[in-house]
């Protein structure tokens, strides 16, 4: 996948998965929403979470976002990682509206919840994939 096909894609509102390793080495993976610039992902999670708590261990993380069904492809990103400070009001917005819309994310965001969390920043190192025409 060339950059600006990998780049429109991981612009897209998609669900990713985002790994990390915790103190006994064992991995631990969960859902979560992202926003990617071009150059790095930022990501939104609870301040005592299993995977800040994972980060602030080691200070990395792989995400991997994935297309299902036809044409079906996976696009993984690994680096280290930022955590942030609390997350904003704004930026928590900027989030919700990217992944369900102005309406609802004003609905979402008008409560403190962005108080429980915090940012992490992924900077991508390394890149890998697979696509299933790879198989044809």
């Amino acid at each position: 996948m060339d950059t600006d096909h990998r780049d429109e894609f991981l612009s897209q509102a998609n669900t990713a998965i985002l790994a990390t390793v915790d103190a006994k080495g064992r991995p631990h993976a969960v859902p979560v929403w992202y926003l990617w610039d071009g150059k790095v992902f930022e990501i939104i999670g609870g301040t005592n979470s299993a995977k800040m708590r994972h980060i602030e261990q080691n200070g990395r993380a792989a995400l991997c976002v994935d297309k299902r069904g036809k044409g079906a492809f996976h696009v993984t990103a690994e680096g280290p990682c930022e955590l942030g400070g609390t997350a904003t009001k704004e930026w928590r917005l900027k989030l919700h509206t990217h992944y369900r819309g102005a309406d609802v994310a004003e609905r979402v965001v008008a409560g403190d919840g962005h108080l429980g969390q915090r940012f992490i920043t992924l900077h991508p190192e390394r890149w890998y994939g697979w696509s299933s025409t790879q198989l044809t």
